[in-house]
């Protein structure tokens, strides 16, 4: 009796353990998933913060003047929404949360057009705007 309880004792330990390393493995592959830069949704106006990245240059660079060693001082107009980046980029708007999801939603739920195709359209009738363009 007390070999069978040893050796269901072993056979439970060595469950336990492998089940634990499975456990590691499985938070070490979550891990990398999370670390993997996330996206946010298409059309999310989260998806601005992105640009966040390029804040770090308004600190070095801005405000500058235009010369060969500088040629993007023209971008330093872009620096006033870096308060963005640590007031609403790092806190509410992760990639994947609400505001992310419920933005997108309503962006894509807008309609949209293919201005090339609306362009094409109105080539189209052109002719007949120019002959009614008194009357409209």
């Amino acid at each position: 009796m007390k070999v069978s309880v040893c050796i269901f004792f072993a056979f439970l330990s060595i469950s336990l353990a492998s089940k634990d390393a499975n456990v590691k493995e499985m938070e070490e592959e979550k891990v990398d998933v999370d670390s993997e830069k996330l996206e946010y949704a298409k059309g999310s106006l989260c998806g601005y913060c992105d640009y966040c990245k390029f804040c770090k240059l308004c600190e070095e660079d801005c405000p500058c003047e235009k010369s060969a060693s500088k040629p993007n001082c023209h971008m330093c107009k872009y620096c006033k929404f870096c308060y963005l980046c640590s007031g609403v980029c790092n806190t509410i708007c992760q990639p994947g949360g609400i505001i992310d999801k419920v933005s997108a939603a309503f962006v894509n739920a807008l309609p949209s057009f293919n201005k090339d195709e609306v362009d094409g359209d109105i080539e189209g009738v052109k002719s007949w705007i120019d002959q009614k363009k008194d009357e409209l």
